[in-house]
C-alpha cells in the first residue's frame, strides 16, 4: 500500500469513527489557499477542522499529533478561515482536532482541541 491508499484509508476509518460519534460529515479534503483541511465536521454548534494522521505501524514515524507542526497549524488555520469566510460562518464556534489513524489495528485515536490560533 502506497502514502496516498494508506491516507485514504486513514480518512475513511476517521470518518467512520467521527460519524458513530454523532459528527456530521460538511467537506472532506477541502481545499483553499493553496492548503487542505482533511475533514470539516459539525459537532452540535461547532465546526470542527480535523487533521487525520495514518500511520502503517505503531512506531514507523512517531505519533501522528507530532506531524502536526506550528507550519501546518497554520496552513489549517488559512484553509479554515477560507472556508468560514466561504459559507459566511464568521460567528461560528470553531474548534482544531486531530485523528491519529493506527491502520495496522484499525485504531482511530481522537483528540479534540489538538492546538488553537
Amino acid at each position: 500500500m502506497n502514502r496516498r491508499e494508506l491516507g485514504a484509508l486513514g480518512e475513511a476509518l476517521a470518518l467512520r469513527y467521527m460519524q458513530e460519534r454523532g459528527f456530521a460529515l460538511l467537506a472532506k479534503n477541502y481545499r483553499a489557499l493553496r492548503c487542505e483541511i482533511d475533514l470539516v465536521l459539525r459537532d452540535g454548534k461547532t465546526i470542527v477542522f480535523a487533521e487525520v494522521k495514518t500511520r502503517a505501524a505503531s512506531s514507523a514515524y512517531g505519533l501522528g499529533r507530532e506531524a502536526v507542526t506550528t507550519a501546518k497549524q497554520r496552513n489549517i488555520a488559512k484553509a479554515a478561515a477560507a472556508y468560514l469566510a466561504a459559507y459566511s460562518l464568521y460567528d461560528a464556534c470553531v474548534r482544531f482536532d486531530v485523528l491519529e489513524v493506527d491502520a495496522v489495528n484499525n485504531l482511530v485515536t481522537h483528540i479534540p482541541g489538538a492546538f488553537t490560533l
